[in-house]
């Protein structure tokens, strides 16, 4: 095997290391594309893109199947059948079934682990069982199954390279990435005989082994940076590197000392000095001359808007590159806030995925309702009924007309588990609507949201109820029992989305696009003869919908990993002048990676070190690499601000949910001050939304209840009374409490001038509830219950012999609990009886048109009026008030 593994001093001056003859010509593979666009900005046409890539398009290349969709999908139904069907029993029958479902539910890290087990080429021979935990045993089993059977073909690595399909595969690489930059490359001219693999301190099996098979063929140089005055930051290297069956040689160079030939980043170069004279133990030897401070953000919402305001100045400046303007590169131990910013600036972080947009949320969401054992839609979450609704591909008159219904309608589902009862409440209603004469039920009913929408809306959203229910079951019926179902679904689908999607709706060229794009990634799958489990079908979803990814889409990161460090940091050398390399999530959680794990489950440590003794190399450096990860980002922090050029800044996350954290003990070793950050937001004041403007033509005459929504709150009045003309009721909740009042109502009407009698009241509460239930079909026995014990409690008092004569009074009494649940509403927390006492006066007719003029009702800003009346509003759902006000 021909490989060197050489070290150099200097980043920036590669040319002078006596190998730069030697890899400035040749196929040059890097850890990163960071790593390949910063050497490109130094070394301008020495490493143009495509002879100069990454790793991962020399390993795609190489071993093209084994990195293929169509490989991934293969494997899954293959574990998913043996660990359902074919695995012997291990454990007693109970913990042998927990385990399966154990693996089933974790079957992505379960695939991983099994990958890793054959890249590596275990031999079952050197596993010593009684060391391995019950869940290893269990995979090991699955291994050994798969070994000894005819899917061993499908977990085989091709590994019959001649020099000539490494070479091609090479070449492959190179072009495919000249291609992705827009470069055209010279291949003739790249001296072939060696490759360079720059960076690298995780090495992967599948890298291993290309390592080992070009190795064969040409020299492999192995290039990575040292500096050995700093000997014990650096030893994560060596100690990766030293599991190589070859010597590391180190050349020599100047070392790195902090000078002033970089006034702007000397501060942060003689921290970096400091902090590798710490970590060798040389304390004698630490410059304590200079100050620094560490930013402390009190979370990471806060970090995150930090960052936004910088990212948003920086795209005002330069709309085409607002990464390459922003004032602060920001780098994080943590680059969690990426998930945050995402919301922000979903542009910014690459083209947005198929399954991401509303027809990918339609197959995840029939996907999570399809129960396979009953062969039907079952609705656990009536979210993914509006996910459906939500996709477009339903028959609706105009876009968002189902959403639109749906949001109306809602509540109307409360309890639903299938589309047939769906479909029935929705013809209740309608048959409801069709025989309602009386008056006072129509009334009722006119504050009911779902008996406010048209027959027509009815009958359009039971129609697309009943063309999902065919879709599904066009998708999914019999599934588990078809031969062959893995390659018959993927035919239905693309011939759908060829078919109806593609040719049939106009989805505009951006869309149509993508669709084109999973659609030949569905042409990789296609062919597999595969069957398993719709729940495999399903947890694959996210490999085989998915468009490939196009040259210039790529994510761009707002919060860099520290594994971005190395190729971005020697870019500092001509950064504006001003701009500040950020290093951020400077906690010993966050440095120390203590999170994260190490291998996927359910191997760990032990399963490699103890369970096992092989002494194959690639064994040796995956293990090693893995379990030095914990060091990496103490060794990033270091050569970031060792190399860094230009200005320099830290910070950390003092708080990870109720957990408060510390800076990283070597930086408060070393005397760092803390500075919390101070918001320039904070304590500004915001100005309100623009005042509303409200089209008076079609107002009508106002009553004694609109101004009573004027009296409580503004912008209550402006939805009800001048929007909606009437209150009406959405939210199950709301819905309850309203039926409470009818029931009540109806109930005194009807026993007007009756001796009170309990036994009477009860009976004539449910004769009353078994008549108004038919208009709230989600009732159960228990709200029957809850409200008849209220009503009760409120009527009979003790002091009354028999029920009042409704009189005026009376009436609007009723009146004002059919459109705010409550007069009486008193608050416990601040000790007010009634905070509606003075929301129902009586009111003139001269009161409400010198109130309800035009005039006053343009000039009104209809402000939120917030207070314990907004949990019994029918528009709780549109307004935050309360809840800001409360928070």
């Amino acid at each position: 095997m021909s490989l060197a593994i050489y070290t150099y001093k200097d980043p920036y001056r590669l040319e002078s290391e006596p190998y730069w003859n030697e890899i400035k010509t040749c196929p040059y593979f890097c850890v990163s594309q960071t790593l390949v666009n910063g050497l490109k900005y130094v070394y301008k046409s020495d490493f143009q893109q495509g002879r100069v890539t990454t790793v991962q398009n020399l390993i795609e290349a190489l071993y093209e199947y084994w990195t293929s969709t169509a490989c991934a999908v293969k494997q899954h139904t293959d574990i998913d059948n043996i660990i359902t069907h074919n695995i012997s029993t291990l454990l007693n029958g109970s913990l042998q079934q927990n385990m399966a479902s154990a693996f089933l539910f974790n079957r992505e890290e379960v695939f991983e682990s099994l990958r890793i087990m054959f890249e590596l080429n275990i031999n079952l021979q050197d596993v010593v069982e009684e060391k391995l935990t019950p869940e290893q045993k269990f995979i090991v089993e699955i291994y050994r199954i798969i070994s000894n059977s005819g899917v061993i073909a499908d977990f085989t690595i091709d590994e019959k390279h001649s020099i000539e399909e490494i070479d091609k595969s090479i070449s492959s690489a190179m072009a495919k990435a000249a291609e992705y930059a827009g470069n055209e490359i010279d291949l003739s001219i790249i001296q072939n005989d060696r490759i360079v693999i720059h960076g690298v301190h995780q090495f992967s099996p599948i890298m291993l082994r290309a390592i080992e098979k070009i190795a064969e063929n040409k020299k492999v140089i192995l290039l990575f940076n040292y500096q050995p005055q700093y000997k014990n930051a650096y030893q994560t290297w060596i100690d990766i590197y030293s599991t190589f069956d070859c010597p590391i040689v180190e050349f020599d160079g100047a070392e790195f000392h902090p000078n002033m030939e970089y006034p702007a980043s000397f501060q942060g170069n003689l921290l970096a000095d400091n902090l590798g004279k710490l970590i060798n133990g040389d304390i004698d030897s630490l410059n304590f001359g200079n100050s620094f401070e560490i930013t402390e953000f009190d979370n990471t919402t806060e970090f995150a808007n930090y960052v936004a305001d910088i990212f948003a100045r920086a795209e005002k400046t330069d709309p085409t590159n607002p990464m390459g303007n922003m004032s602060e590169q920001i780098y994080a131990a943590d680059s969690s806030a990426n998930n945050i910013l995402k919301i922000y600036f979903p542009e910014q972080f690459g083209e947005r995925q198929f399954l991401n947009y509303p027809l990918g949320h339609f197959f995840i969401a029939v996907a999570n309702m399809w129960d396979s054992a009953k062969n039907e839609l079952v609705i656990t979450d009536i979210n993914d009924i509006k996910e459906c609704l939500d996709a477009g591909i339903l028959k609706e008159n105009h876009l968002g007309q189902l959403p639109s219904i749906f949001e109306s309608v809602a509540a109307l589902f409360e309890g639903c588990t299938s589309i047939d009862e769906m479909t029935g409440r929705i013809r209740r209603v309608r048959k409801n609507k069709k025989h309602l004469t009386d008056p006072t039920k129509k009334e009722y009913v006119s504050h009911i949201s779902y008996y406010t929408v048209t027959n027509d809306d009815l009958e359009l959203l039971e129609s697309a109820l009943q063309d999902l229910d065919e879709l599904s079951a066009y998708f999914y019926e019999d599934f588990e029992k078809r031969p062959h179902n893995f390659k018959e679904f993927y035919k239905k689908l693309k011939r759908y989305l060829q078919d109806d999607v593609l040719i049939g709706r106009d989805l505009g060229e951006e869309f149509s696009d993508i669709i084109r794009r999973v659609l030949a990634r569905l042409e990789e799958v296609e062919s597999i003869d595969a069957s398993a489990s719709f729940e495999c079908l399903k947890a694959t979803m996210s490999i085989y919908l998915v468009q490939e990814t196009k040259p210039g889409k790529s994510a761009n990161w707002i919060v860099r990993n520290f594994e971005q460090i190395d190729g971005d940091i020697i870019r500092s050398l001509a950064e504006n002048k001003n701009t500040v390399y950020h290093f951020a999530c400077l906690t010993d959680e966050d440095i120390d990676s203590v999170n994260r794990s190490n291998f996927p489950w359910p191997l760990d440590g032990d399963f490699f070190e103890v369970a096992q003794e092989p002494v194959d190399w690639k064994y040796q450096a995956f293990v090693r690499s893995r379990k030095e990860y914990k060091n990496f980002k103490r060794y990033a922090l270091l050569y970031g601000l060792e190399f860094n050029r230009a200005k320099f800044k830290l910070s950390y996350v003092k708080r990870d949910g109720d957990k408060e954290r510390e800076p990283y003990y070597l930086l408060k070793m070393l005397g760092v001050k803390r500075v919390k950050h101070e918001d320039k937001k904070t304590g500004k004041y915001l100005e309100s939304l623009p005042e509303i403007s409200v089209s008076l033509k079609s107002l009508g005459k106002f009553d004694e209840y609109d101004y009573y929504r004027f009296k409580i709150c503004k912008y209550r009045f402006l939805l009800e009374s001048l929007i909606e003309n009437t209150t009406v009721y959405r939210d199950d909740f709301l819905l309850l409490k309203y039926l409470e009042v009818l029931l009540e109502n109806q109930v005194k009407e009807e026993l007007q001038g009756v001796p009170i009698s309990e036994t009477i009241l009860i009976e004539k509460l449910n004769e009353a509830f078994d008549e108004l239930k038919r208009y709230f079909p989600y009732v159960q026995n228990v709200n029957r219950m809850d409200a008849i014990s209220n009503i009760r409690s409120r009527i009979i008092n003790g002091k009354q012999k028999s029920f009042p004569i409704l009189k005026n009074e009376e009436r609007k009494y009723m009146m004002i609990r059919e459109l705010f649940i409550h007069k009486q509403l008193s608050d416990p927390r601040t000790f007010r009886k009634n905070i509606l006492a003075d929301k129902f006066p009586d009111v003139s007719e001269e009161k409400l048109k010198e109130v309800f003029s035009e005039d006053s009702l343009k000039k009104n800003r209809y402000s939120k009026e917030p207070d314990l009346w907004c949990q019994y509003c029918a528009n709780r759902e549109y307004c935050a008030a309360y809840y800001a006000e409360t928070n």
